[in-house]
This record gives structure tokens, C-alpha cells and sequence, in this order.
């Protein structure tokens, strides 16, 4: 889409790669105890603000700072909010009468509730699921330690089989939420 100025303010796939990527790997790299993860996710949206307001240096600062509000949710499914905020930045920049405080507004009201909805799949179901598998697979019991006097016994394969699942689970959910909040979000 081009606006009136004849600038391209439409969000590519690289784009939204570039955004799910960064959020991925660094969602819980700066935590703060006044903003939680609001860097993680400011800096997430890096990619999509150049896209959208590259040649407008205060319409850069003013969409960084609006991102540094507050934020703290679950990673994974929680990821769907970046989604949508996307979605809403592109409408924005495209001349939609979308507020800050809109935007604000939508990442406050969703943040809690998928936290708990997230937190409680992943790490009260799928987590310990996992562990119990990869920890059956080694071999060990709660009587039998696993270790002897000439070592440790045991098959390495449970925890390589654990962290080989609990990534494709992460990455798999973190991708489908973010992605299903950007094109969920256009539809809004």
C-alpha cells in the first residue's frame, strides 16, 4: 500500500521474519524491573518501525518510545500480541486513526491473560511432559541416581530428546502466534 506520499508502508514477510526472530531470541534478555520486557519487545519491533516510518526520524523515536511501555507476558503464545501491535503500527502508518494509547491499550489488555494461558500450557503441561520423557529415556528412577563409582550411567539421548522437543515446541508456537496475530490483527 502507498500512502499519499507515495512511500511503501507495507509489512514484507522478511519483515515479519526479522521481528519473530528478534523476539524470539531476545524476549527475556533485558529484563528491568520497571519495564519487564518492554526492550525485548521494543527491540523486536526494530525491523517493522524502519519499514514503516525509516525516513521519519520522530515518527521513529515517537513508535520506540511507545513501545518501551510496560510489557510482560508468556514468550510463546503471548507472541500474538506482536502480531497484532504490527498489524495496528502498519494501519497507523497508513493514515488509520490509531492512537498510541490504542495501541497501548491492546498490548496492556493482553498481556495478562495470555500469560496465564501460556504459562499454564507450556510450563504446566508441556514442560513436565517432556522432562518425564527425556528423563524415562535415559534410564534413571528415583532410586536408581545414575551414578556409580566409575561414572555416570544413563542415555544421553533423554536430555538431547528433551531439548530437541522443547525447542521445536517453542519455536513452532512462538512462530504460529505471531504470525496469526499479524494477519488476525489486518482483519481487525
Amino acid at each position: 500500500m502507498t500512502t499519499t506520499t507515495g512511500v511503501d508502508r507495507t509489512i514484507t514477510k522478511s519483515d515479519l521474519l526479522k521481528s519473530w526472530f528478534l523476539w524470539t531470541m531476545f524476549s527475556h534478555a533485558n529484563y528491568n524491573y520497571e519495564r519487564l520486557q518492554a526492550t525485548g519487545f521494543a527491540h523486536s519491533m526494530v525491523p517493522i518501525i524502519r519499514r514503516l516510518y525509516g525516513g521519519d526520524k520522530e515518527a521513529t523515536r515517537a513508535a520506540l518510545k511507545r513501545h518501551l511501555a510496560f510489557f510482560n507476558t508468556e514468550p510463546e503464545l503471548g507472541a500474538v500480541i506482536h502480531g497484532i501491535t504490527i498489524a495496528m503500527e502498519e494501519e497507523k502508518a497508513n493514515g488509520a486513526p490509531i492512537t498510541d494509547n490504542a495501541i497501548n491499550s491492546t498490548k496492556s489488555g493482553l498481556m495478562g491473560p495470555l500469560a496465564g494461558v501460556g504459562d499454564t500450557l507450556t510450563q504446566g503441561i508441556v514442560l513436565p511432559l517432556l522432562l518425564a520423557l527425556g528423563i524415562s529415556v535415559t534410564g534413571l528412577s528415583a532410586t536408581n541416581t545414575g551414578a556409580d563409582i566409575a561414572g555416570v550411567k544413563g542415555n544421553i539421548l533423554g536430555p538431547i530428546l528433551f531439548i530437541v522437543l522443547i525447542s521445536i515446541w517453542s519455536l513452532s508456537l512462538t512462530y504460529f502466534s505471531f504470525m496469526q496475530g499479524y494477519v488476525q490483527g489486518r482483519k481487525i
